[in-house]
């Protein structure tokens, strides 16, 4: 392979797209196989850069039919990222399936990741997983095909799956091929988006002791100050979901005095930490959360093309559970469970099964619609040691309850957001009442409990939940 042609691919790899623009236009190009290439290479870089119009063009009168397997591969994956800009799997699979590349070691691990776009688009994510999964084998075992660049690609988005979804023995794999991967300086990224993701997938099964050291761990490599912001939240909010509700409350507040004083004008995927923070925000200090809202809202740039978020439905529904939640707790009720509602039927129908529970679980606390409960309980079945779980259990265990039927709503109401750790201030901010009310109320609660103390009453709701 030429070395010009290795130049441009790496700067690609390190995502400098323009400049790998400038090194293949002052190329010196001597067959048409290494033009035919290039104008791949372009294209590639055009589609990563959003820019659909140029990534055609660059391809118009490829023809791949007298060139070797790598070249006629180059330009069939430059089809399939035009493809993707344009939001269209199935054109993605067609370019794909253009090139058997079945036996070429070096290119199919490849060729699994690249399918596992068209898995993600549809929304096909246990597909996306398996493909994933498939290709780090593949790339890990085979000699030929190792390469670091798309083993650490690869497995950011698996790690990312498996945090979301439960699949069995896929996270002791990716534990193991993550410490394996020999990182280098130009991966960091992805050392840090794997090592969160890994964070969250043990908080998520309640393994809260490696929870905290892969988050500490991340944060100590964080790659950009959004990515420190978004490290202090993940850590209020691991925080929250192992009940260290003081320590929750003091990272969090640290992490939103760092987000309002961050510049968010990034392409980047930085900006779902915001997201993260407004929805921990809500039953604490809503006005905070509006004005973190205000701070995401006013972006002033996309999401880059090259991000499977920015496709999908996803984001879409993360934005739906976060303005909702500020909503629910700002009076607009009615507009808070239309949002969260659309929220919790996206992330129910992608197999995002704590993501549903968590929707359905403040549905229930808005609307008090024991439906609402049932739900959340059935979507967070594959996750019975997160946070989420506990909480439902929690919920369901004093549902019927004789000591709660004597309450009024609005004491329930109050109820429910003692057992979540808040104190008599938040509860009072969440529900939209006065201090003293919430104080009066959370003293009737404890009265029916026939306990003298806050914690005592959430020690007594637990014991009874287990």
């Amino acid at each position: 392979m030429p070395e010009r042609v290795l130049h441009v691919r790496a700067l690609m790899r390190l995502g400098r797209h323009r400049e790998a623009l400038q090194a293949i236009a002052e190329s010196h190009v001597a067959t048409l196989e290494e033009e035919a290439l290039f104008q791949a290479l372009e294209s590639s870089c055009h589609s990563f850069l959003g820019s659909v119009n140029l990534a055609s063009r660059a391809l118009l009168g490829v023809g791949t039919h007298a060139f070797g397997l790598d070249t006629r591969y180059e330009v069939a994956h430059a089809r399939m990222l035009a493809a993707w800009v344009k939001g269209s799997p199935d054109a993605m699979e067609t370019a794909l399936r253009e090139v058997d590349v079945t036996s070429a070691p070096h290119l199919y691990g490849h060729w699994l990741f690249s399918l596992s776009w068209v898995a993600s688009l549809r929304g096909e994510y246990l597909e996306q997983l398996e493909l994933l999964e498939r290709a780090v084998r593949h790339v890990a075992a085979v000699p030929a095909a190792q390469d670091v660049s798309l083993l650490a690609n690869a497995m950011r988005s698996m790690i990312h799956l498996v945090r979301e979804i439960s699949a069995d023995g896929t996270l002791e794999f990716a534990i193991t091929m993550a410490e394996a991967i020999p990182w280098t300086h130009d991966l960091e990224v992805e050392k840090f988006l794997t090592f969160r993701g890994l964070a969250w997938a043990h908080a998520l099964r309640g393994e809260h002791d490696k929870a905290f050291h892969y988050a500490y761990f991340a944060r100590d490599i964080a790659p950009s100050v959004m990515w420190v912001t978004a490290s202090y939240a993940d850590q209020a909010y691991l925080a929250r979901m192992a009940g260290e509700n003081s320590s929750a409350d003091a990272l969090l507040r640290h992490a939103v005095a760092c987000a309002s004083e961050t510049d968010w004008s990034t392409m980047g995927e930085e900006r779902v930490a915001l997201l993260n923070l407004i929805e921990l925000l809500s039953d604490r200090d809503a006005e905070a959360g509006n004005a973190l809202l205000a701070i995401y809202d006013g972006i002033p740039v996309p999401l880059s093309p090259r991000f499977a978020l920015s496709r999908d439905r996803r984001l879409r529904a993360m934005e739906e559970y976060a303005r909702g939640s500020v909503l629910a707790v700002s009076g607009d009720r009615n507009a808070a469970v239309d949002l969260l509602s659309s929220a919790y039927a996206t992330f129910q129908s992608i197999h995002y099964a704590w993501r549903a529970a968590a929707a359905a679980l403040r549905l229930h606390a808005i609307t008090g619609d024991a439906a609402w409960l049932a739900c959340a309980s059935e979507s967070v079945a594959a996750f019975p040691q997160s946070s989420v779980a506990n909480q439902i259990r929690t919920k369901a265990a004093v549902a019927d309850d004789t000591r709660i039927a004597v309450l009024t709503p609005a004491q329930r109401r109050v109820f429910g957001l003692i057992c979540e750790g808040l104190t008599d201030k938040q509860v009072a901010q969440s529900l939209g009442i006065s201090p003293e009310t919430a104080k009066n109320h959370a003293a009737r609660v404890r009265a029916a409990f026939g306990v003298h103390s806050r914690a005592a009453l959430i020690a007594a709701v637990h014991r009874e939940a287990m």
